[in-house]
């Protein structure tokens, strides 16, 4: 039987997950051939951020091809990142008094006029005019001026406030709180979420804790052991604190060769603390199947320029945006992480990256084997290839349940390394999203009996039939299973819907 997943009757996702703008703006720098230095994408977080930050304006956003146009989600807020509000070629080292002003840059949009709230609304009808739910904007960690540094006279507070009126007034939900003199400052970061649920209650208020792209590896940690999140105190203590109140927060910036450790065991350490969302930015599989939100950063400019952005696996966000119709992100809920700890390397050459104290070096990131959220840990065994691969899953408040297998970094390469994964569950879910590639999967449950099982690609096409075992509690699932069920027109790695139907 044939079945269209896109004409499926599904609830919107009131997710706050996001297409955000930066990866793009760097490779479009990277396009125009910009003569500055180091506009190489791996150079995207420092010394070719200038040239990136340039790049976000009317024409790259909105016009013919622009990033507004390629990307539209209906279930996605589009994300304008740094450099939305301050004039061409400002660089933060010498113009950091510039940032967060909040106020659209006219000379970047000169299609936006009015008052600052009024600039804002144009962007943001502009944006909904073309698919998106609305713009979020990024905000640096502190107020425009001079004085930024002391975020807390009532002066300032006005100047928050002020802020978030405008968006209130311009219909915009969504900022991304990011650096700036204030961004290690805690409680001017729950000052803004306060503040926020006091004057506008539909803007979230998304924080972060500023930190290195890799975890535990800094000039004076880690010189040949295994970098964690915990490693670093200071980090995530501060991490602890502000993921305690904030209504979504992100993991933070990860280099490509260690998206899945790095941002894995950031997330084992956080989830315990959420009192809301976790965004783990564009490990899409990770968010989908562990049940949080995602900062999608991959796209279609991306294609021939690197070999890191994962912009030859752009279905991976439509297979991830689909689940999370059916298995929405959630907050709260149990955890449980793995004592198992898996270690991926990378030797990273001179000047591969911009992130000076790792190149020349080679750097290890563990992270725990298994996470679970709302359901116990699968058992996992190597695959043929020998190594074990990062799993997590979740079992939904909407009665789903979701399993990833994840990229593993080793050899001197990223891959699948397979793996064979048992799931065992209390109750029959009416639902199964199995995410990547592992050489089998069985699921088994103690309550419930099942009498029909199928299978369909989350990018859609015909249901496939898999056997029951014979109490019909458990059934398997293989490689060969899951290559004939999923299809796509790019590297993505499959995922497939299972419906488990009961008598």
């Amino acid at each position: 039987m044939g079945l269209a997943l896109e004409k499926t009757k599904l609830q919107k996702c009131e997710q706050k997950s996001y297409y955000c703008t930066w990866l793009a703006q760097n490779f479009i720098a990277s396009e125009a051939g910009e003569k500055r230095a180091a506009v190489r994408p791996e150079f995207t977080g420092d010394q070719g951020a200038n040239c990136a930050r340039d790049k976000v304006n009317e024409h790259t956003v909105f016009g013919k091809g622009g990033m507004a146009r390629v990307n539209a989600r209906e279930d996605l807020y589009l994300v304008l990142d740094d450099g939305w509000d301050v004039p061409f070629d400002f660089d933060p080292y010498v113009h950091k008094d510039y940032f967060g002003s909040l106020e659209v840059n006219e000379q970047r949009f000169p299609c936006a006029k009015g008052s600052p709230a009024e600039r804002l609304k144009i962007l943001n009808e502009r944006a909904k005019g073309l698919g998106w739910k609305g713009i979020g904007i990024w905000v640096a960690a502190q107020k425009c001026g001079k004085d930024n540094n002391s975020p807390f006279s009532e002066a300032d507070k006005e100047y928050w406030r002020e802020r978030i009126l405008w968006c209130k007034q311009a219909g915009v939900t969504y900022w991304k709180v990011d650096w700036g003199t204030s961004e290690h400052d805690v409680a001017f970061r729950k000052f803004l979420t306060d503040t926020a649920r006091e004057l506008y209650p539909e803007l979230t208020i998304e924080q972060a804790i500023c930190c290195p792209p890799v975890n535990g590896v800094t000039e004076e940690l880690q010189h040949g052991g295994i970098g964690r999140f915990q490693d670093d105190e200071k980090i995530s203590g501060l991490s602890k604190q502000a993921v305690s109140f904030s209504e979504v927060f992100r993991t933070y910036d990860v280099t490509p060769q260690f998206t899945v450790a790095s941002t894995l065991d950031r997330a084992a350490y956080l989830l315990p603390y959420a009192k809301g969302y976790l965004n783990v930015e564009d490990e899409l599989y990770l968010a989908a199947a562990l049940g949080c939100q995602m900062g999608i950063m991959r796209s279609v400019y991306g294609k021939g320029l690197d070999d890191w952005d994962d912009s030859d696996r752009l279905k991976e966000a439509d297979a991830a945006l689909f689940w999370q119709r059916i298995a929405p992100p959630f907050a709260g809920g149990s955890v449980e992480v793995s004592e198992e700890i898996l270690t991926d390397e990378w030797t990273f050459q001179e000047n591969e990256f911009w992130y000076q104290p790792i190149n020349g070096r080679t750097i290890r990131q563990g992270a725990p084997a298994v996470v679970s959220r709302n359901a116990p840990l699968p058992e996992v065994s190597a695959g043929q290839t020998g190594a074990k691969p990062f799993v997590v899953c979740s079992f939904n408040q909407s009665g789903a349940y979701s399993v990833a297998v994840l990229l593993r970094t080793l050899n001197g390469k990223r891959a699948y390394v397979g793996g064979d994964i048992i799931c065992s569950l209390k109750k029959m879910p009416e639902k199964i999203a199995v995410f990547g590639f592992a050489d089998s999967f069985e699921f088994q449950w103690r309550q419930g009996k099942a009498v029909s099982l199928t299978a369909v690609s989350m990018l859609g096409g015909s249901e496939v039939e898999i056997p029951l075992l014979e109490e019909g509690n458990s059934f398997q699932l293989d490689a060969e299973h899951i290559q004939k069920i999923w299809k796509a027109d790019d590297k993505s790695a499959p995922a497939v819907l299972l419906t488990l139907r009961g008598n």
